[in-house]
């Protein structure tokens, strides 16, 4: 049995991998957009509920970005999903570490446990051992 899978989304892919500590989410082939960041958390929170995952790695592959405004949408949402409960390392892949990082103030002043990172390696290392 594989620890991997591939779910679909509204414009885009998300590949999951289920390693011991936490649950890894690369999602690519599409173009982040506000309807697509919605879409692509929700996804994320329902798998992550789906395999009791208490830790999300999400490495971020899309073209484009979401404007300022619409990250705030973003976390406001997510705060209503089981995601506000669990401990988020968010990889971005692309150019948009301004915009993650405008997100990960909004996440912390909404007492989500999420984290920017620009690298894989130190965001396993903070989703598994903590600050």
């Amino acid at each position: 049995m594989s620890n991997t899978w591939v779910v679909p989304g509204p414009g885009f892919r998300i590949c999951y991998d289920q390693h011991p500590d936490y649950l890894r989410a690369y999602v690519f082939d599409g173009t982040d957009s506000l309807e697509v960041s919605l879409a692509m958390w929700q996804i994320l929170a329902a798998e992550c509920e789906a395999t009791k995952s208490k830790r999300l790695m999400v490495l971020e592959d899309l073209r484009s970005t979401v404007d300022q405004a619409g990250i705030e949408v973003v976390i406001d949402a997510i705060s209503e999903m089981n995601l506000a409960d669990m401990r988020v390392a968010f990889v971005e892949l692309r150019e948009d570490i301004q915009g993650a990082e405008f997100g990960e103030i909004l996440c912390l002043e909404r007492g989500i446990k999420a984290r920017v990172f620009s690298h894989e390696v130190e965001a396993r290392h903070w989703l598994i051992f903590g600050d």
